[in-house]
């Protein structure tokens, strides 16, 4: 589904301009600046996506067949994380996040920032996913640094282990304010304990409080572990085994992580006894949050 082109606005001019299709509705024209973008079957495109290389971005969705799809599925390394307060992989959406969905409307706009390639539905909530590479089920090829949204037009925004590759925070942080209405929320899940992992960078981590500290502007309605310590020691120990038996050489780095995986992926299950510890926070992987901007 085309995204409702009313909530767009102009990169360039800010929150309160306006964009209109052409004729020709393969280009949306801003009525202040007079700037083109692209308008790709319904996809408004506010970058220029040759510049991006897909293949350093994870989570993209190939069609393959489904013999080679069975092999993948048994040969490819063991996940190293779940959620804290369950057995869910950390690729899902996880307790928190399905809460959050649920409780938005059929009239609701939630824009999913960063989503890569993954489907994030519900139904009845209109799930805006914008992302910097053109994947097949993105509605806004876009920088978070300036988000085409009209100010103060969104119900909810979702921010999922994005915040780690963005090179100005700060800035993406104060466009999710700008762009959400006065009591829309925030679901954000940000890393603490993670080794590094470009997607296509990877330039910072954050403690609990220094995630209050950074959305002192929002009201936090909730926060706490989404991937819980046992899940760091278990990444650790699978990059650190992939390092040292590597010998230097990336053949050996990825046949030396598969076999890691499979070695020390039971690591992230002791999740299940540390729960009630607390000093969990101390090594927990990420963190999430519920925002609500002020009214």
């Amino acid at each position: 589904m085309s995204i409702d082109i009313t909530l767009l606005c102009c990169p360039d001019c800010g929150g309160q301009s306006s964009l209109k299709l052409n004729q020709n509705n393969h280009n949306l024209h801003c009525t202040t600046c007079n700037n083109e973008y692209a308008y790709n079957n319904g996809v408004p495109i506010f970058l220029d996506t040759t510049t991006i290389n897909a293949n350093q971005v994870s989570g993209q969705q190939t069609a393959i067949s489904s013999i080679k799809q069975a092999l993948h599925k048994i040969t490819r390394p063991r996940h190293h994380s779940i959620y804290f307060d369950t057995l869910e992989s950390s690729l899902q959406n996880g307790i928190e996040l399905d809460k959050f969905i649920q409780d938005f409307s059929n009239k609701s706009n939630v824009l999913n920032v960063g989503s890569l390639a993954k489907q994030l539905t519900k139904k009845d909530v209109n799930i805006i996913n914008l992302d910097i590479s053109h994947y097949n089920n993105i509605d806004v090829v876009a920088d978070a640094h300036r988000i085409p949204i009209k100010d103060g037009s969104l119900d909810g925004i979702i921010i999922k282990n994005v915040f780690e590759h963005i090179r100005e925070p700060i800035v993406v942080r104060d466009e999710l304010f700008r762009t959400l209405k006065k009591g829309g929320r925030i679901y954000a899940k940000v890393p603490f304990m993670q080794p590094f992992h470009a997607v296509p960078n990877d330039f910072q981590r954050y403690t609990i409080n220094g995630l209050k500290e950074f959305f002192k502007d929002f009201k936090v309605l909730k926060h706490g572990i989404a991937i819980g310590p046992s899940s760091t020691i278990s990444w650790m120990l699978i990059e650190y085994f992939a390092m040292l038996f590597s010998f230097n050489t990336e053949t050996g780095y990825k046949v030396s992580l598969r076999i890691a995986s499979y070695l020390f992926f039971w690591v992230k299950y002791l999740d299940v006894f540390l729960r009630k510890n607390v000093r969990s926070h101390t090594l927990a992987s990420a963190f999430y949050l519920v925002l609500e901007k002020p009214a």
